[in-house]
């Protein structure tokens, strides 16, 4: 390895050394972003997983077409999908403002790290979470009528109606490809500045 390859720590910022030695998960906010863009167009999911359930799955567990359905785990999958859109947009803004400067400093160093890793919570686990389980229980008619029956016999019902709010499969749908167009459009704007 020549000198020139070598690691030199005065090249960083005080921020950089301050981020690489504390923050939880070791990707720049810039691909974080774009991994919570990715969660979140996992929300465009909902409304093709119960679109295409079988017509025995249909007749037991829908009164009308499934996709345009108030359902309870539609809310759960939105709520990952919103959580990963926006913590997703937090961390292109927190990228941006790091990028244009200053330097963040003192006590405003150890800020924008609790930010970064409270985006990243937001993003990876509350939205990972609600869009990977909400979409999960979503599928579960694909794998028949009897999985339904075994999953209502320990206490779940994924197709249970809310009658409170209109949360369809479809709205999730579009909700997931508006937030995931969204932060992965910011993250290449961002990464052209």
């Amino acid at each position: 390895m020549s000198d020139d390859d070598r690691f030199d720590p005065t090249d960083r910022s005080r921020y950089d050394l301050v981020r690489a030695a504390n923050v939880i998960v070791p990707l720049s906010p810039l691909r974080k972003a774009r991994i919570c863009g990715a969660v979140a167009f996992l929300g465009a999911l909902a409304g093709p997983l119960v679109a295409t359930l079988p017509g025995a799955v249909r007749e037991a567990a829908f009164s009308r077409p499934p996709a345009a359905t108030p359902l309870g785990v539609a809310a759960i999958v939105l709520v990952g999908t919103v959580a990963a859109g926006g913590a997703g947009l937090g961390l292109v803004a927190l990228q941006r403002r790091l990028a244009r400067g200053p330097e963040p400093s003192g006590d405003d160093v150890w800020t924008f790290l609790a930010v970064e890793d409270a985006l990243t919570g937001i993003g990876f686990v509350t939205g990972g979470l609600g869009a990977l389980v909400g979409l999960s229980l979503l599928a579960s008619g694909h794998w028949g009528v009897e999985a339904l029956t075994g999953l209502r016999r320990n206490g779940i019902e994924p197709y249970l109606s809310l009658q409170a709010a209109p949360i369809t499969p479809q709205l999730v749908s579009a909700v997931g490809l508006v937030a995931g167009v969204a932060v992965l459009s910011a993250t290449l704007l961002v990464d052209r500045d």
